[in-house]
């Protein structure tokens, strides 16, 4: 274990709150997003270039879909549904929640199968409005039983057939096994967060199927066994670590966007480079790539 990995901030952002972030193969480039700034990142680490585009409303996450001749056709989240993202212009595909106008989408990732699952959360958190979906890609949407105020991951073990849901303000993470056709079997809580490590924010899963937790009010970041035992943590010059996600040519870098609103002027000080994009390299761990919606063609009405 590298007890001491390289921390480099590639990109001192000052994000209102950074999310979503996800590696491209394809192109060996970072994508993140700005919730609150309503913006998209493009970050390409060989040549050190930066890009980015207007995103509204609050955009919060986005994935790769499979769309033939598309070479950068994304599914994304926004505060008003799921769309289709290409050329830096969305298609509107699905709202899950059109009765609830004070809610926004959240935090999304891609299971085994394919499906996109997703989340969604109060604005302004006075409520526990919030609920985990699963749309197919034929456009068939269905959502979990259970409310919380801020939900995060999901992320998903391919090998163990595990799908891991955030439960950010309770501090825990549930789990569930996945059954044949991508439906959850039983979700249960698997892991209590210790509450002086921060909430737990994005996860992301690596090659050894271990959880990796981002610590919102936390500066840190922490590494899970299957079987829930804490393995390391890595301290994050950021105050509220958001999302990591496993990048580079053999997808050995940490990937870790943080944020900085609400934060107070000491805090600011004290974490200057909050709001800002990470890289740590790790020599003993290495990633997965960054699956993808399998949604084949668009949509007919599009």
């Amino acid at each position: 274990m590298n007890s001491n990995p390289k921390i480099e901030c590639i990109w001192p952002a000052q994000a209102r709150l950074g999310e979503g972030v996800i590696w491209i193969e394809q192109e060996q480039a970072l994508y993140w997003v700005d919730i609150l700034k309503e913006s998209l990142h493009r970050f390409h680490p060989a040549s050190g270039q930066q890009q980015t585009w207007s995103q509204k409303p609050m955009i919060s996450a986005i994935l790769p879909t499979q769309i033939p001749g598309e070479q950068s056709t994304f599914v994304a989240t926004y505060a008003d549904g799921i769309k289709l993202l290409s050329n830096n212009i969305s298609y509107p595909l699905i709202d899950p929640e059109p009765q609830l106008p004070n809610n926004r989408l959240n935090d999304a990732w891609v299971a085994p199968n394919g499906d996109l699952w997703l989340g969604s959360m109060d604005c302004q958190l006075k409520q526990d409005s919030g609920s985990f979906y699963r749309l197919s890609p034929d456009l068939k949407l269905s959502s979990l039983a259970g409310k919380y105020w801020v939900t995060n991951g999901p992320t998903f073990s391919p090998s163990q057939a595990y799908g891991y849901f955030v439960d950010t303000e309770n501090f825990c993470i549930l789990r569930s096994k996945l059954a044949e056709d991508g439906s959850l079997i039983k979700l249960e809580n698997w892991l209590e967060i210790d509450r002086s490590f921060g909430n737990p924010d994005g996860i992301t899963i690596d090659a050894e199927q271990h959880i990796w937790v981002a610590h919102y009010n936390g500066a840190q970041v922490s590494r899970y066994t299957p079987e829930g035992k804490l393995e390391r943590q890595i301290a994050i010059p950021a105050l509220n670590v958001t999302k990591c996600a496993f990048g580079g040519p053999d997808l050995s870098t940490l990937y870790i966007v943080t944020a900085s609103e609400g934060m107070s002027e000491q805090q600011l000080r004290d974490y200057p480079l909050s709001g800002g994009v990470f890289a740590v390299e790790l020599e003993d761990v290495s990633g997965v790539a960054t699956p993808t919606f399998a949604m084949t063609s668009w949509p007919s009405d599009l």
